[in-house]
């Protein structure tokens, strides 16, 4: 019979989580306020975008995913109180210059021809990035000490994986010529330019250390 005075697992048995993290709490703040800026910039874009595509569908498409942009923010945006006790506002900011260049360059095409260029910048370069960088820190937080975090990040994740497929989707259905190909891919290699100058939506380290040192990638792996 089990004594009932003697001191229990700080788990039950069949709990096998582990309390530390890889992040301190600052890196966390820091990180939640790079996704919350991503995410208000990505809200901005897609809703001046939905006024301007002549596309009905792309329009339609657009409208539903800037509102999980905005509920994506909003969650980042209470996140950072609980983690920092301080203003979340002075948290929230790009990871870097590169970054904010990423974004300038992202929304650059305007005009009502180009919206091949408008989808390919978000969901062909800027949502994968934002679903590594997401997987990485849902896979590398502690899930005892940070589960409002992993919670949100689940959250993001599932809209970031159903956006994607419809932006991909709709990129295409518009292109049907060796020239829209080649334009699709020219303007992706000059924003993944950017992004990888930029380090990921959190800076260097979006994805892990290792991958944050270039040449050291190849060290860190023997």
């Amino acid at each position: 019979m089990a004594d009932p005075r003697a001191p229990r697992a700080p788990f039950a048995p069949w709990d096998r989580r582990e309390l530390p993290g890889a992040f301190t709490v600052e890196e966390s703040a820091r990180r939640v306020g790079n996704y919350k800026w991503i995410e208000m910039k990505v809200f901005e874009v897609l809703g001046g975008w939905v006024a301007t595509v002549p596309e009905l569908d792309v329009k339609m498409r657009l409208g539903t995913h800037t509102y999980h942009h905005a509920w994506h923010a909003e969650l980042w945006h209470k996140r950072l109180p609980e983690l920092r006790e301080m203003n979340p506002e002075r948290l929230t900011g790009p990871a870097n210059d590169e970054l904010v260049a990423f974004v300038a360059a992202m929304t650059e095409p305007e005009a009502p021809e180009l919206t091949i260029e408008k989808l390919v910048g978000v969901y062909r370069v800027l949502i994968p990035h934002k679903i590594a960088a997401y997987t990485y820190h849902l896979n590398n937080t502690s899930t005892i000490t940070d589960a409002p975090t992993i919670r949100s990040l689940k959250f993001a994740l599932q809209d970031e994986f159903e956006d994607w497929r419809d932006g991909e989707m709709l990129i295409q259905s518009l292109i049907g010529s060796p020239e829209e190909v080649r334009r699709a891919a020219d303007h992706a290699a000059r924003l993944e330019e950017l992004m990888v100058a930029a380090g990921g939506i959190a800076g260097p380290g979006s994805i892990g250390d290792a991958y944050a040192r270039g040449g050291d990638v190849a060290d860190a792996a023997s």
